[in-house]
Protein backbone atom coordinates (compact mmCIF):
# COMPACT_ATOMS: atom_id res chain seq x y z
CA UNK A 1 0.00 0.00 0.00
CA UNK A 2 2.73 2.41 0.55
CA UNK A 3 4.46 1.45 -3.05
CA UNK A 4 0.92 2.57 -4.65
CA UNK A 5 1.22 5.91 -2.80
CA UNK A 6 4.57 6.66 -4.76
CA UNK A 7 2.71 5.92 -8.34
CA UNK A 8 2.16 9.17 -9.51
CA UNK A 9 0.20 7.73 -13.06
CA UNK A 10 -1.51 4.10 -13.34
CA UNK A 11 -2.60 4.60 -16.83
CA UNK A 12 -3.94 0.79 -17.01
CA UNK A 13 -5.66 1.03 -13.50
CA UNK A 14 -2.62 -1.86 -12.55
CA UNK A 15 -2.88 -1.63 -8.96
CA UNK A 16 -6.45 -0.97 -8.63
CA UNK A 17 -6.68 -3.84 -6.00
CA UNK A 18 -4.11 -2.75 -3.93
CA UNK A 19 -6.68 -1.26 -1.25
CA UNK A 20 -6.73 -2.16 2.37
CA UNK A 21 -10.55 -4.40 1.93
CA UNK A 22 -8.24 -6.93 0.07
CA UNK A 23 -5.75 -9.36 1.31
CA UNK A 24 -2.55 -8.72 -0.08
CA UNK A 25 -1.37 -11.72 -2.07
CA UNK A 26 -4.61 -11.12 -4.07
CA UNK A 27 -2.83 -7.94 -4.85
CA UNK A 28 -1.88 -7.54 -8.88
CA UNK A 29 1.31 -8.62 -9.04
CA UNK A 30 1.78 -10.14 -6.02
CA UNK A 31 2.65 -13.94 -5.38
CA UNK A 32 2.78 -14.59 -1.63
CA UNK A 33 4.51 -17.95 0.33
CA UNK A 34 2.02 -20.06 0.92
CA UNK A 35 3.53 -21.33 3.83
CA UNK A 36 4.39 -17.82 6.11
CA UNK A 37 1.46 -16.10 3.79
CA UNK A 38 4.60 -13.32 2.97
CA UNK A 39 5.27 -11.61 -0.38
CA UNK A 40 7.52 -14.00 -1.94
CA UNK A 41 7.37 -12.32 -5.65
CA UNK A 42 5.93 -8.92 -6.97
CA UNK A 43 6.08 -8.38 -10.79
CA UNK A 44 4.67 -4.97 -12.53
CA UNK A 45 5.75 -6.25 -16.13
CA UNK A 46 4.90 -3.13 -18.70
CA UNK A 47 2.03 -1.70 -16.54
CA UNK A 48 3.07 2.07 -17.60
CA UNK A 49 3.61 3.23 -13.89
CA UNK A 50 5.12 6.49 -13.40
CA UNK A 51 6.48 7.39 -9.64
CA UNK A 52 9.60 6.76 -7.63
CA UNK A 53 10.97 3.85 -7.00
CA UNK A 54 10.93 3.75 -3.46
CA UNK A 55 12.75 2.23 -0.41
CA UNK A 56 8.96 1.43 0.89
CA UNK A 57 9.88 -2.01 -0.84
CA UNK A 58 12.69 -2.54 1.25
CA UNK A 59 10.20 -3.63 3.76
CA UNK A 60 9.18 -7.00 1.91
CA UNK A 61 12.19 -8.99 3.57
CA UNK A 62 10.95 -12.08 2.21
CA UNK A 63 11.18 -11.01 -1.39
CA UNK A 64 12.78 -13.81 -3.57
CA UNK A 65 11.85 -12.00 -7.15
CA UNK A 66 11.41 -8.43 -7.51
CA UNK A 67 10.51 -7.58 -11.42
CA UNK A 68 9.06 -3.87 -12.40
CA UNK A 69 10.06 -4.19 -15.94
CA UNK A 70 9.43 -1.72 -18.80
CA UNK A 71 7.64 1.06 -16.73
CA UNK A 72 8.15 5.01 -15.99
CA UNK A 73 10.30 4.90 -12.72
CA UNK A 74 12.42 7.42 -11.68
CA UNK A 75 14.68 8.57 -8.96
CA UNK A 76 17.97 6.65 -8.13
CA UNK A 77 17.83 2.38 -6.69
CA UNK A 78 17.10 2.57 -3.36
CA UNK A 79 20.86 1.46 -1.46
CA UNK A 80 17.79 0.25 1.33
CA UNK A 81 17.31 -2.58 -1.16
CA UNK A 82 20.07 -4.69 0.75
CA UNK A 83 18.16 -5.28 3.09
CA UNK A 84 16.23 -7.98 0.88
CA UNK A 85 18.05 -10.39 1.83
CA UNK A 86 16.41 -13.54 0.22
CA UNK A 87 16.18 -11.66 -3.14
CA UNK A 88 17.39 -14.26 -6.27
CA UNK A 89 16.33 -12.06 -9.03
CA UNK A 90 16.30 -8.44 -9.21
CA UNK A 91 14.73 -7.05 -12.81
CA UNK A 92 13.89 -3.17 -12.93
CA UNK A 93 15.35 -2.88 -16.75
CA UNK A 94 13.29 -0.21 -18.77
CA UNK A 95 12.57 2.51 -16.67
CA UNK A 96 13.85 5.85 -15.95
CA UNK A 97 16.33 5.27 -13.07
CA UNK A 98 19.54 6.86 -12.88
CA UNK A 99 22.55 7.49 -10.42
CA UNK A 100 24.62 4.69 -9.35
CA UNK A 101 24.65 0.89 -9.03
CA UNK A 102 24.69 1.02 -4.55
CA UNK A 103 27.65 -0.84 -3.24
CA UNK A 104 25.27 -1.99 -0.86
CA UNK A 105 24.08 -4.27 -3.21
CA UNK A 106 26.94 -6.50 -2.45
CA UNK A 107 25.03 -7.88 0.68
CA UNK A 108 22.52 -9.28 -1.72
CA UNK A 109 24.24 -12.69 -1.38
CA UNK A 110 21.78 -14.80 -2.83
CA UNK A 111 21.03 -12.90 -6.41
CA UNK A 112 21.80 -15.48 -9.36
CA UNK A 113 19.54 -12.67 -12.31
CA UNK A 114 20.49 -8.76 -12.11
CA UNK A 115 19.14 -7.03 -14.76
CA UNK A 116 19.04 -2.88 -14.55
CA UNK A 117 19.49 -2.56 -18.58
CA UNK A 118 18.09 0.36 -20.43
CA UNK A 119 18.23 3.19 -17.61
CA UNK A 120 20.35 6.26 -17.01
CA UNK A 121 22.90 4.65 -14.53
CA UNK A 122 25.56 5.92 -14.29
CA UNK A 123 29.38 5.92 -12.49
CA UNK A 124 31.06 2.44 -11.64
CA UNK A 125 30.76 -1.02 -11.65
CA UNK A 126 31.06 -1.96 -8.28
CA UNK A 127 34.61 -4.19 -7.34
CA UNK A 128 32.29 -5.81 -3.94
CA UNK A 129 29.26 -6.51 -5.99
CA UNK A 130 30.94 -9.08 -7.66
CA UNK A 131 33.34 -10.27 -5.07
CA UNK A 132 30.03 -10.94 -3.16
CA UNK A 133 27.31 -12.12 -5.58
CA UNK A 134 28.76 -15.14 -6.54
CA UNK A 135 25.87 -17.12 -7.64
CA UNK A 136 25.13 -14.26 -10.41
CA UNK A 137 24.33 -16.47 -13.59
CA UNK A 138 22.72 -13.31 -15.64
CA UNK A 139 24.13 -9.64 -15.70
CA UNK A 140 22.68 -7.15 -17.77
CA UNK A 141 23.56 -3.23 -17.39
CA UNK A 142 23.39 -2.71 -21.35
CA UNK A 143 21.80 0.57 -22.53
CA UNK A 144 23.08 2.50 -19.61
CA UNK A 145 26.18 5.46 -18.93
CA UNK A 146 28.32 3.18 -16.36
CA UNK A 147 32.00 4.06 -17.17
CA UNK A 148 35.15 2.67 -15.66
CA UNK A 149 36.40 -0.77 -16.04
CA UNK A 150 34.86 -4.02 -15.53
CA UNK A 151 36.23 -5.30 -12.38
CA UNK A 152 38.67 -8.36 -12.69
CA UNK A 153 36.40 -9.45 -9.78
CA UNK A 154 33.80 -10.66 -12.42
CA UNK A 155 35.93 -13.71 -12.30
CA UNK A 156 34.32 -14.62 -9.04
CA UNK A 157 31.09 -15.25 -10.85
CA UNK A 158 31.74 -18.71 -12.21
CA UNK A 159 28.13 -19.76 -12.90
CA UNK A 160 27.75 -16.59 -14.91
CA UNK A 161 26.33 -17.37 -18.09
CA UNK A 162 25.22 -14.36 -19.73
CA UNK A 163 27.40 -10.84 -19.76
CA UNK A 164 25.46 -7.97 -21.29
CA UNK A 165 27.07 -4.40 -20.78
CA UNK A 166 25.89 -3.14 -24.56
CA UNK A 167 26.19 0.39 -24.80
CA UNK A 168 28.22 1.29 -22.06
CA UNK A 169 31.07 4.08 -21.54
CA UNK A 170 33.17 1.14 -20.38
CA UNK A 171 36.77 1.29 -20.90
CA UNK A 172 40.14 -0.60 -20.73
CA UNK A 173 40.38 -4.44 -21.50
CA UNK A 174 38.09 -7.08 -21.24
CA UNK A 175 39.78 -8.96 -17.42
CA UNK A 176 41.00 -12.46 -18.27
CA UNK A 177 39.24 -13.33 -15.03
CA UNK A 178 35.92 -13.83 -17.08
CA UNK A 179 37.39 -17.17 -17.74
CA UNK A 180 36.73 -18.63 -14.80
CA UNK A 181 33.23 -18.65 -15.85
CA UNK A 182 33.55 -21.80 -18.40
CA UNK A 183 29.59 -21.63 -18.91
CA UNK A 184 29.29 -17.95 -20.46
CA UNK A 185 27.23 -18.57 -23.25
CA UNK A 186 27.35 -14.70 -24.34
CA UNK A 187 29.54 -12.08 -24.18
CA UNK A 188 27.89 -8.57 -25.25
CA UNK A 189 30.08 -5.22 -24.56
CA UNK A 190 29.35 -3.69 -27.62
CA UNK A 191 29.30 0.50 -28.08
CA UNK A 192 31.93 0.65 -25.65
CA UNK A 193 35.63 2.29 -24.92
CA UNK A 194 37.16 -1.05 -24.40
CA UNK A 195 40.69 -1.41 -26.16
CA UNK A 196 43.81 -3.60 -26.60
CA UNK A 197 44.63 -6.57 -28.19
CA UNK A 198 41.30 -9.13 -28.94
CA UNK A 199 41.01 -11.78 -26.19
CA UNK A 200 42.39 -14.81 -27.34
CA UNK A 201 43.22 -16.12 -24.50
CA UNK A 202 40.02 -15.60 -22.80
CA UNK A 203 37.67 -17.13 -25.28
CA UNK A 204 39.89 -20.12 -25.80
CA UNK A 205 38.84 -21.10 -22.51
CA UNK A 206 35.27 -20.13 -23.07
CA UNK A 207 34.17 -23.47 -24.87
CA UNK A 208 30.37 -22.16 -23.87
CA UNK A 209 30.47 -19.05 -25.69
CA UNK A 210 27.59 -19.03 -28.50
CA UNK A 211 27.14 -14.74 -28.61
CA UNK A 212 30.39 -13.09 -29.00
CA UNK A 213 29.89 -9.26 -29.53
CA UNK A 214 33.04 -6.80 -29.78
CA UNK A 215 32.17 -4.29 -32.38
CA UNK A 216 32.49 -1.03 -31.91
CA UNK A 217 35.22 -0.82 -29.40
CA UNK A 218 38.75 -0.02 -30.13
CA UNK A 219 40.66 -3.58 -30.32
CA UNK A 220 43.90 -4.83 -32.10
CA UNK A 221 44.76 -7.62 -33.55
CA UNK A 222 47.94 -9.61 -32.74
CA UNK A 223 51.52 -8.61 -33.84
CA UNK A 224 50.75 -4.89 -33.83
CA UNK A 225 47.78 -5.02 -35.61
CA UNK A 226 48.60 -7.02 -38.45
CA UNK A 227 47.83 -10.97 -37.51
CA UNK A 228 44.38 -12.26 -36.54
CA UNK A 229 45.34 -15.75 -36.88
CA UNK A 230 45.99 -16.56 -33.23
CA UNK A 231 42.34 -15.25 -32.10
CA UNK A 232 40.34 -17.18 -34.76
CA UNK A 233 42.06 -20.09 -34.01
CA UNK A 234 41.21 -19.82 -30.11
CA UNK A 235 37.77 -19.22 -31.63
CA UNK A 236 38.20 -22.64 -32.69
CA UNK A 237 37.62 -23.90 -29.26
CA UNK A 238 34.33 -22.37 -29.10
CA UNK A 239 32.43 -25.23 -31.15
CA UNK A 240 29.25 -23.34 -30.85
CA UNK A 241 29.55 -20.09 -31.78
CA UNK A 242 26.23 -19.11 -33.44
CA UNK A 243 27.50 -14.98 -33.64
CA UNK A 244 30.77 -13.12 -34.07
CA UNK A 245 30.56 -9.48 -34.27
CA UNK A 246 33.96 -7.47 -34.56
CA UNK A 247 32.38 -4.56 -36.71
CA UNK A 248 33.61 -0.81 -36.11
CA UNK A 249 36.92 -2.21 -33.97
CA UNK A 250 40.01 -0.73 -36.52
CA UNK A 251 40.98 -4.44 -36.97
CA UNK A 252 44.02 -4.92 -39.41
CA UNK A 253 45.54 -7.69 -40.71
CA UNK A 254 44.70 -10.14 -43.45
CA UNK A 255 41.77 -12.84 -43.38
CA UNK A 256 43.64 -15.95 -42.06
CA UNK A 257 42.78 -19.46 -43.15
CA UNK A 258 41.42 -20.03 -39.72
CA UNK A 259 38.64 -17.79 -39.98
CA UNK A 260 36.91 -21.25 -41.49
CA UNK A 261 37.80 -23.16 -38.41
CA UNK A 262 35.02 -21.12 -36.51
CA UNK A 263 32.37 -23.89 -36.97
CA UNK A 264 29.53 -25.01 -38.99
CA UNK A 265 26.58 -23.58 -36.61
CA UNK A 266 28.01 -20.05 -36.59
CA UNK A 267 25.21 -17.52 -38.43
CA UNK A 268 26.55 -14.12 -38.06
CA UNK A 269 30.06 -13.40 -39.48
CA UNK A 270 30.00 -9.14 -39.29
CA UNK A 271 33.25 -7.81 -39.63
CA UNK A 272 32.67 -4.47 -41.14
CA UNK A 273 34.32 -1.10 -41.19
CA UNK A 274 37.61 -2.15 -40.01
CA UNK A 275 41.40 -2.51 -41.88
CA UNK A 276 41.53 -6.15 -43.54
CA UNK A 277 43.21 -6.58 -46.28
CA UNK A 278 43.85 -8.70 -48.89
CA UNK A 279 41.73 -11.68 -49.89
CA UNK A 280 39.06 -13.90 -48.71
CA UNK A 281 39.88 -17.03 -47.87
CA UNK A 282 38.44 -19.97 -50.00
CA UNK A 283 37.81 -21.99 -46.88
CA UNK A 284 35.22 -19.52 -45.57
CA UNK A 285 32.87 -21.81 -47.32
CA UNK A 286 33.48 -24.07 -44.48
CA UNK A 287 31.00 -22.03 -42.75
CA UNK A 288 27.96 -24.01 -44.42
CA UNK A 289 25.33 -22.43 -41.76
CA UNK A 290 26.15 -19.09 -42.45
CA UNK A 291 23.22 -16.60 -43.09
CA UNK A 292 24.76 -13.28 -42.71
CA UNK A 293 28.19 -12.29 -44.25
CA UNK A 294 29.61 -8.68 -43.75
CA UNK A 295 32.89 -7.80 -45.18
CA UNK A 296 31.94 -3.44 -45.88
CA UNK A 297 34.37 -1.45 -46.27
CA UNK A 298 37.64 -3.10 -45.69
CA UNK A 299 40.38 -2.83 -48.11
CA UNK A 300 39.97 -6.73 -49.39
CA UNK A 301 40.85 -7.05 -53.29
CA UNK A 302 41.53 -9.23 -55.89
CA UNK A 303 37.93 -11.92 -56.91
CA UNK A 304 35.58 -13.21 -54.68
CA UNK A 305 36.43 -17.04 -54.78
CA UNK A 306 34.47 -19.33 -56.33
CA UNK A 307 34.06 -21.49 -53.35
CA UNK A 308 31.95 -18.73 -51.69
CA UNK A 309 28.77 -20.74 -53.32
CA UNK A 310 29.14 -22.98 -50.85
CA UNK A 311 27.52 -21.03 -48.04
CA UNK A 312 23.80 -22.62 -49.68
CA UNK A 313 22.16 -21.13 -46.38
CA UNK A 314 23.57 -17.08 -46.96
CA UNK A 315 20.45 -14.76 -46.44
CA UNK A 316 22.78 -11.57 -46.84
CA UNK A 317 25.96 -10.88 -48.46
CA UNK A 318 27.34 -7.45 -47.79
CA UNK A 319 31.04 -6.47 -49.99
CA UNK A 320 30.75 -3.49 -51.01
CA UNK A 321 33.23 -0.59 -49.76
CA UNK A 322 35.90 -3.14 -50.77
CA UNK A 323 38.81 -3.30 -53.30
CA UNK A 324 37.36 -6.44 -55.49
CA UNK A 325 38.58 -6.17 -58.42
CA UNK A 326 37.51 -8.77 -62.12
CA UNK A 327 33.88 -9.69 -62.75
CA UNK A 328 31.45 -10.49 -60.82
CA UNK A 329 31.49 -14.23 -59.98
CA UNK A 330 28.68 -16.27 -61.81
CA UNK A 331 28.30 -18.94 -58.70
CA UNK A 332 26.51 -15.72 -56.76
CA UNK A 333 23.44 -16.94 -58.92
CA UNK A 334 24.01 -20.43 -57.05
CA UNK A 335 22.36 -18.48 -54.21
CA UNK A 336 19.00 -18.99 -55.52
CA UNK A 337 16.73 -20.57 -52.50
CA UNK A 338 18.28 -18.13 -49.32
CA UNK A 339 19.72 -14.88 -50.63
CA UNK A 340 17.69 -11.63 -49.98
CA UNK A 341 20.06 -9.37 -50.27
CA UNK A 342 23.36 -9.19 -52.24
CA UNK A 343 25.41 -5.90 -52.38
CA UNK A 344 28.53 -5.60 -53.98
CA UNK A 345 28.76 -1.70 -54.46
CA UNK A 346 31.49 0.35 -54.54
CA UNK A 347 34.35 -1.81 -55.55
CA UNK A 348 36.17 -2.74 -59.07
CA UNK A 349 34.03 -5.25 -60.50
CA UNK A 350 34.27 -5.09 -64.27
CA UNK A 351 32.79 -6.89 -67.13
CA UNK A 352 28.84 -7.37 -68.02
CA UNK A 353 26.52 -8.58 -65.28
CA UNK A 354 26.16 -12.09 -65.22
CA UNK A 355 22.74 -13.17 -66.75
CA UNK A 356 23.02 -16.04 -63.97
CA UNK A 357 22.03 -13.51 -61.19
CA UNK A 358 18.12 -13.85 -62.78
CA UNK A 359 18.62 -17.22 -60.33
CA UNK A 360 18.13 -15.52 -57.46
CA UNK A 361 14.55 -15.38 -57.43
CA UNK A 362 14.67 -14.57 -53.74
CA UNK A 363 16.68 -11.49 -53.69
CA UNK A 364 15.00 -8.11 -52.36
CA UNK A 365 17.70 -5.98 -52.73
CA UNK A 366 20.80 -6.21 -55.33
CA UNK A 367 23.39 -3.21 -55.33
CA UNK A 368 25.61 -3.39 -58.13
CA UNK A 369 26.03 0.56 -58.40
CA UNK A 370 29.63 2.34 -58.09
CA UNK A 371 31.79 -0.58 -60.08
CA UNK A 372 33.39 -0.61 -63.53
CA UNK A 373 30.48 -2.53 -64.94
CA UNK A 374 29.75 -2.93 -68.84
CA UNK A 375 27.58 -4.12 -71.31
CA UNK A 376 23.92 -4.13 -71.10
CA UNK A 377 21.68 -5.28 -68.52
CA UNK A 378 20.77 -8.79 -68.83
CA UNK A 379 16.38 -9.60 -68.64
CA UNK A 380 16.98 -12.21 -66.49
CA UNK A 381 17.02 -9.82 -63.88
CA UNK A 382 13.72 -9.55 -64.30
CA UNK A 383 13.24 -13.47 -62.85
CA UNK A 384 14.00 -11.94 -59.70
CA UNK A 385 10.03 -11.91 -58.55
CA UNK A 386 10.85 -10.38 -55.00
CA UNK A 387 13.38 -7.62 -55.95
CA UNK A 388 12.23 -4.65 -54.00
CA UNK A 389 15.35 -2.08 -54.86
CA UNK A 390 17.96 -2.36 -57.87
CA UNK A 391 20.76 0.36 -57.73
CA UNK A 392 23.08 -0.20 -61.13
CA UNK A 393 23.81 3.61 -61.12
CA UNK A 394 27.48 4.74 -61.75
CA UNK A 395 28.72 2.03 -64.08
CA UNK A 396 29.30 1.46 -67.79
CA UNK A 397 25.98 -0.22 -68.90
CA UNK A 398 25.12 -0.01 -72.47
CA UNK A 399 21.23 -0.43 -73.99
CA UNK A 400 17.93 -0.11 -73.11
CA UNK A 401 16.29 -0.88 -69.86
CA UNK A 402 14.89 -4.27 -70.27
CA UNK A 403 11.28 -4.46 -70.13
CA UNK A 404 11.50 -7.71 -67.88
CA UNK A 405 12.61 -5.50 -65.74
CA UNK A 406 10.84 -2.22 -65.93
CA UNK A 407 7.66 -4.24 -64.33
CA UNK A 408 9.33 -4.63 -61.45
CA UNK A 409 10.97 -1.18 -60.91
CA UNK A 410 7.74 0.56 -61.68
CA UNK A 411 4.55 1.21 -59.15
CA UNK A 412 2.33 -2.20 -59.65
CA UNK A 413 -0.81 0.11 -60.05
CA UNK A 414 0.50 2.11 -63.21
CA UNK A 415 1.39 -1.37 -64.36
CA UNK A 416 -1.56 -2.84 -63.90
CA UNK A 417 -3.54 0.50 -65.05
CA UNK A 418 -1.40 0.38 -68.14
CA UNK A 419 -2.43 -3.22 -69.18
CA UNK A 420 -6.32 -2.60 -69.09
CA UNK A 421 -5.77 0.22 -72.05
CA UNK A 422 -5.86 -0.29 -75.87
CA UNK A 423 -3.13 -1.53 -78.49
CA UNK A 424 -1.89 1.58 -79.02
CA UNK A 425 -1.05 2.60 -75.19
CA UNK A 426 -0.07 -0.82 -74.22
CA UNK A 427 2.51 -0.47 -77.61
CA UNK A 428 4.20 2.62 -76.06
CA UNK A 429 4.15 1.06 -72.54
CA UNK A 430 7.70 -0.28 -72.61
CA UNK A 431 9.41 3.08 -73.97
CA UNK A 432 7.09 5.11 -71.23
CA UNK A 433 8.84 3.00 -68.74
CA UNK A 434 12.55 3.49 -69.98
CA UNK A 435 11.80 7.01 -70.02
CA UNK A 436 10.82 7.24 -66.43
CA UNK A 437 14.00 5.62 -65.36
CA UNK A 438 16.43 7.86 -67.23
CA UNK A 439 14.52 10.86 -65.79
CA UNK A 440 15.72 9.51 -62.49
CA UNK A 441 19.10 8.85 -63.46
CA UNK A 442 19.38 12.26 -65.06
CA UNK A 443 18.04 13.82 -61.55
CA UNK A 444 21.13 11.93 -59.86
CA UNK A 445 23.64 13.19 -62.06
CA UNK A 446 26.05 15.10 -59.78
CA UNK A 447 26.46 18.25 -62.30
CA UNK A 448 23.47 20.49 -61.18
CA UNK A 449 24.02 21.73 -65.05
CA UNK A 450 22.66 18.02 -66.33
CA UNK A 451 19.82 17.96 -63.78
CA UNK A 452 16.42 18.79 -64.61
CA UNK A 453 14.67 21.92 -62.09
CA UNK A 454 12.30 20.29 -60.01
CA UNK A 455 9.32 21.83 -61.32
CA UNK A 456 10.11 20.17 -64.59
CA UNK A 457 10.75 16.65 -63.02
CA UNK A 458 7.50 17.11 -61.42
CA UNK A 459 6.09 18.28 -64.84
CA UNK A 460 7.42 15.12 -66.71
CA UNK A 461 6.24 12.53 -63.81
CA UNK A 462 2.60 13.85 -63.87
CA UNK A 463 2.69 13.85 -67.99
CA UNK A 464 3.90 9.99 -67.45
CA UNK A 465 1.84 9.07 -64.75
CA UNK A 466 -1.49 10.49 -67.31
CA UNK A 467 0.16 8.89 -70.18
CA UNK A 468 0.70 5.23 -68.55
CA UNK A 469 -3.03 5.71 -67.29
CA UNK A 470 -4.62 6.00 -70.92
CA UNK A 471 -4.48 9.96 -71.27
CA UNK A 472 -3.00 9.53 -74.70
CA UNK A 473 -3.79 12.90 -75.54
CA UNK A 474 -0.57 14.15 -73.04
CA UNK A 475 2.34 14.73 -74.93
CA UNK A 476 5.73 12.25 -74.04
CA UNK A 477 8.58 11.43 -75.38
CA UNK A 478 9.49 15.31 -77.04
CA UNK A 479 8.36 16.88 -73.79
CA UNK A 480 11.11 14.72 -71.58
CA UNK A 481 13.58 15.39 -73.91
CA UNK A 482 15.54 12.93 -72.29
CA UNK A 483 18.66 11.05 -73.98
CA UNK A 484 21.09 9.07 -71.89
CA UNK A 485 24.58 8.70 -72.58
CA UNK A 486 24.21 5.10 -70.90
CA UNK A 487 20.83 4.29 -71.73
CA UNK A 488 19.10 4.58 -74.85
CA UNK A 489 16.66 2.59 -77.03
CA UNK A 490 17.77 -0.06 -79.03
Amino acid sequence: MAFKKTVIHDPNSALANWDAAVDVCNFTGVTCDKQHHRVAQLSLNKTELVGLLSPILSNLTGLRILVIVGNHLFGKIPPEFCYLRRLHRLHIEGNNLHGSIPDSFALLSKLTRLLLNQNNLSGTLPPSLFSNCTLLHNIDFSNNFLTGEIPIEIGNCQALWNLNLYSNQLARQLPFSIANASQLYNIDVEYNFLFGELPSKLVGNLPELAFLHLSYNKMVSHDNNTNLDPFFIALGNCTKLLELELAGIGLGGRLPSSIGQLGVQLNYLLLQENQLFGSIPPNLANLSNLLVLNLTYNLLNGRIPTEISQLSSLQQLFLSHNLFTSAIPPVLGKFSSHLGLLDLSHNKFSGEIPAILGNLVRINYLFLNNNLLSGMIPPTLGQCIDLNELDLSYNRLTGSIPPELSERVIDPSLVRASRDQSPEVLKMWEVAIGELIELGILCTQDSPSTRPSMLDAADDLDRLKRYLCGDTTATFASSLGISSSTLGDD
